[in-house]
């Protein structure tokens, strides 16, 4: 038997309410707009970072570390221990159980220089991808300074952030490139100024522009949950 046409109209509204009071997920942050200047012409800052080269070669090597060895040595400094290794002439991180001692991460003991490029290497062994460093930490610490993220959560976003992976102003990759499982990257990060450029093969990934820049000089690798290996580190004074 059919509903009265006065019934059909009421479901289907409750219907319409029940589907508004559901809001779906929030997108993550992408980077802002382009903006007009006052001549007329497009201000997009990813564009302009994009372009630079400076920084990219020259310098004086301060610090390397290939990673052949048995132990990690007094150039580091582990949150705790066994959750970074050495193997095989790499190093690797160590599932930590407890969620709140991950993100610790492991330290470099030497302080970078203001103006500095960094590369390294980086594989990720699964589709998380998730691969992450963090650079001009005030402290040996989580988010004191700028996160560097690779295939974050769950291989969806590429990132840089500041004094926090969820923070508002996080810079996210618009063309997103996935982390692809055992393909070996080579990581470059320059400042030279008041922006942070992230380059991975030598193609430009994104740039954050900071207009009161976090000015510590510590350097770290960290991970949350993945099986990635990370080599040949080197770091230059521009």
């Amino acid at each position: 038997m059919s509903l009265p046409r006065t019934h059909k109209l009421v479901i289907l509204v409750g219907l319409l309410v029940v589907g508004a009071c559901t809001p779906p997920e929030p997108p993550p942050p992408r980077p802002a707009l382009a903006k007009m200047s006052e001549t007329g012409e497009v201000d997009d800052p990813q564009a302009k970072a994009a372009a630079r080269s400076d920084g990219l070669t020259g310098g004086k090597l301060v610090f390397s570390d290939d990673f052949d060895r048995p132990e990690l040595g007094t150039d580091w400094t582990i949150k705790h221990e066994g959750e970074w290794l050495l193997q095989d002439g790499q190093l690797k991180p160590s599932r930590i159980a407890n969620e709140d001692d991950r993100n610790q991460g492991l330290w470099l003991n030497k302080p970078l220089p203001a103006k500095v490029r960094v590369t390294f290497e980086s594989k990720s062994l699964t589709k998380i991808g998730d691969t992450k460093c963090e650079i001009f930490g005030t402290e040996s610490k989580h988010e004191s300074g700028y996160s560097v993220i690779f295939g974050g959560w769950n291989n969806t976003i590429n990132a840089i952030a500041r004094k926090g992976e969820h923070e508002n102003k996080r810079v996210t990759q618009s063309e997103f490139v996935r982390v692809e499982p055992g393909r070996t990257y080579t990581w470059t990060i320059v400042r030279t100024d008041a922006v942070l450029r992230w380059y991975v093969d030598g193609k430009f990934m994104i740039a954050y522009d900071d207009s009161d820049p976090v000015r510590g000089s510590a350097f770290g690798f960290n991970n949350w949950a993945n099986d990635v290996r990370i080599d040949n580190l080197k770091v230059y004074s521009l």
